[in-house]
Order: C-alpha cells, then structure tokens, then sequence
C-alpha cells in the first residue's frame, strides 16, 4: 500500500464542495412554505433586508442554529428546525428563498399560495 503525500491527504481538509449540492423538491417545498408566512404576515421588506445582509454568513448563522437548538426545542414545539438548519448550510439556499419571497410578494393571489402549502403536507 502506497503512502500520500501529506498535502494530498489534506488537500480537501477545508473544502465545502459538500454544501453545494442542489436542494430536493421537499426543501424547496418547506422553503417556499416559509416564504409564504413571511409574506402573510407582510414581513417581506424587514426579511429581505436581513437576508441580504446574512446572506455571505449563511453557514455560520446554521452553526448558530445547531448550537441554540435544545434552547429552542424546550420552548418550542419545532419539528422542522433540523430540516431549516441543514438547508441554510448550503450556500444557494438563501438566494433560492430571496426569490419566493420576492415572487410571492409580486402576486397577491392567496389562492395559489393555498395550493403550495396544500402540496407540501
């Protein structure tokens, strides 16, 4: 058996290829789940702007979330707060849910934000 050099073996050490994987349809669902409570509740300008603002910090703040979790499960009943933080690790996934908000907020139409959320249960 032939030995690495040691900067081969630790060529990838720092590497985040892994958090570049595209988001599953679910994700996408659960994403766009949140994005239509951000714009029933009309929070869309003061969310977009601290989107924008976290956006380059979006792995950090998922870390954050891991490190908060068993504060927050005591409080709150939360079943998808694992799912949200694994998704706001990959670094795409902020943009994605820029977009719907952006989108949802352009129409109005509650109807078709009723179908969406109907899809996703």
């Amino acid at each position: 058996m032939m030995q690495l050099p040691w900067w081969q073996s630790v060529k990838h050490a720092f590497s985040l290829d892994c958090y570049d994987e595209p988001l599953t349809e679910k994700e996408h669902l659960l994403l766009d789940r949140i994005a239509l409570a951000i714009v029933r509740r009309r929070m869309q300008v003061p969310s977009l702007f601290l989107l924008e603002s976290a956006k380059p910090l979006n792995y950090i703040g998922s870390q954050a979330m891991t490190f908060f979790e068993p504060m927050i499960r005591l409080l709150f009943p939360t079943t998808e707060y694992g799912k949200v933080r694994r998704i706001l690790e990959r670094r795409h996934s902020i943009e994605w849910l820029l977009t719907r908000i952006e989108e949802h907020s352009a129409s109005t139409d509650l109807a078709s934000m009723t179908k969406v959320e109907e899809k996703f249960r």
